[in-house]
């Protein structure tokens, strides 16, 4: 059973996606860049013996098992959750914690190996940028294939200066990663702290049983000091 059958927002921008698929489900992967950086955040935060009990944890101490890690290609989701768990456990962090923070270091990584003209290129103001996020994911998918990005909708309101966005998901439980993301987007590319206050997400989805895939907020941003 799919996780949310194809309605509302569903149907119309995710049932490409969604054909085949089981929920959070085997056979849904992410590329090891992932656990790269995620490795790259222990490291600076902890450093390696940390990061060596983490991989011992999650069952990955073997001869060759962390250069498979980190090996670029398409990897089962339940490894990176598996790291991600340990990650949790060695460090002492609640999950949610944990992914917003690596939502944060997600952008600083991407910053500091050469993608800021990029992400720069996607919009001249944040909001630009959130409603651009379909078409940069695209981008990325033609040199990764065998991704699943989420879904953004984001609806500017001029009068109000803020954004509505829907976030939906394969993968469940990963809306505090992408508070992470945008927050850190918003500090280092645009010079504004980011504000996010959590409303229902839309009927449809909420009917088309896709709570916990997704998530909804009104976002808001002022300058920083």
């Amino acid at each position: 059973q799919a996780f949310c059958s194809k309605r509302g927002l569903a149907d119309i921008h995710l049932a490409p996606r969604l054909q085949g698929w089981g929920g959070l489900a085997a056979g849904i992967k992410m590329y090891g860049h992932i656990h790269s950086i995620l490795k790259d955040l222990v490291l600076s935060v902890a450093g390696a013996e940390a990061w060596a009990k983490i991989l011992a944890d999650a069952g990955f101490a073997g001869e060759g098992d962390e250069q498979r890690l980190l090996d670029t290609v398409a990897q089962s989701d339940d490894i990176t959750f598996a790291l991600v768990g340990s990650t949790c456990k060695v460090l002492n962090l609640d999950i949610d914690s944990a992914l917003f923070t690596f939502g944060k270091h997600f952008v600083t990584f991407a910053l500091r190996s050469g993608n800021a003209p990029f992400l720069k290129s996607q919009g001249a103001t944040l909001h630009a940028f959130l409603a651009n996020i379909n078409n940069l994911h695209a981008h990325l998918e033609r040199d990764h294939p065998n991704a699943r990005f989420p879904f953004i909708e984001s609806r500017y309101d001029p009068k109000q200066d803020s954004v509505e966005l829907v976030y939906l998901s394969v993968r469940a439980g990963l809306k505090k990663l992408v508070c992470g993301v945008i927050e850190e987007i918003g500090i280092r590319l645009y010079g504004v702290n980011v504000s996010f206050e959590e409303i229902s997400v839309p009927e449809d989805l909420a009917e088309a049983g896709c709570v916990g895939h997704a998530a909804s907020w009104r976002i808001t941003w002022r300058p920083r000091p």
